[in-house]
């Protein structure tokens, strides 16, 4: 069994416990082929994932939020079952606006809601910056990058000049259940206990067929000094005019002080952002509390 195949049991599993009314379809972009998980129907929301992430991190919220729309969930480039990509060299800005606007065309969406976790959050913020006809409401659920240099200290050694790649490759060689739960309670989840045994599969497996692309996105993203400059939104954030909500637990190892009041003054100066708290949460916060994660999601998007 090769890696994909692999990845495709473990998936299956997964959606099996969770959501096994979920379509699996592939969609093509102008860069390859990706994997989009279809559930219920009604207005489309789209999740987009975190930083080396997939979309199965969504799926035991998928059922829940698929209660009223149509739930489309969509591995990133390099990502889940996703054809390889090399991010090194490349302008992640007009890359992540690039898949976004061909996903969505792809999905023959005019506009749709979005809900997306850490780099994905970026990545949805300038999608909606770009086009904002063409998201009707952002969520971003976890603190994406972008905002000032805040790297946790568990990812900075992607950031160590010259020998990062060498780094993340042993920081990512020989996944497994134990060592994958490991690194979620260490900067994802604050109850790693409640990790079932089919995502820590999915995310293995995942581990084992996308290393060389997790390595080069976030070397392409950190630096030596933590977040590179030219992926600092800063007044970018003020140029977001969709109605968004940034969901955030407090325990979320991406939101130091320095965020914290980042935010807060992105949030005094566009009127078009919320900021809530769930208390007790880490960066995947509908992992530690997934009733309030989808309760305050379907109280967002369901305001417009």
């Amino acid at each position: 069994m090769n890696e994909s195949q692999e990845l495709e049991r473990a998936q299956a599993a997964l959606l099996a416990r969770y959501a096994p009314e979920t379509t699996v379809r592939r969609l093509t972009w102008s860069q390859g082929e990706t994997q989009v998980l279809e559930f219920g129907s009604g207005p489309p929301l789209l999740l987009v994932h975190g930083g080396g992430d997939h979309a199965c991190e969504w799926v035991p919220i998928i059922a829940p939020l698929a209660r009223n729309r149509c739930v489309l969930a969509v591995d990133r480039p390099g990502h889940g079952l996703a054809d390889p990509f090399e991010y090194r060299d490349i302008d992640l800005k007009a890359h992540a606006v690039r898949f976004l606007e061909e996903v969505v065309d792809a999905l023959a969406l005019d506009s749709v809601d979005i809900a997306a976790n850490s780099i994905g959050g970026w990545w949805s913020a300038m999608f909606a910056i770009e086009n904002p006809a063409r998201v009707s409401r952002l969520a971003i659920v976890g603190a994406p990058p972008g905002v000032n240099r805040t790297v946790p200290l568990p990812l900075r050694a992607f950031g160590v000049p010259l020998i990062a790649p060498f780094i993340g490759r042993r920081l990512l060689a020989n996944p497994t259940r134990k060592s994958s739960r490991s690194f979620w309670g260490m900067i994802l989840v604050e109850h790693p206990e409640l990790l079932v045994d089919e995502l820590l599969d999915v995310d293995v497996a995942h581990t084992r067929r996308n290393s060389e692309t997790m390595v080069g996105l976030l070397t392409s993203l950190i630096g030596p000094r933590g977040i590179r400059d030219r992926y600092i939104l800063g007044d970018d954030w003020q140029r977001l005019r969709t109605p968004s909500l940034f969901l955030y637990g407090d325990r979320d190892k991406f939101v130091t002080s320095g965020v914290r009041k980042a935010w807060e003054n992105i949030d005094a100066q566009n009127e078009q952002l919320s900021v809530v708290t769930i208390p007790g949460c880490g960066h995947l916060p509908w992992f530690d509390d997934p009733d309030s994660v989808v309760a305050e999601l379907e109280r967002f998007l369901d305001s417009g």
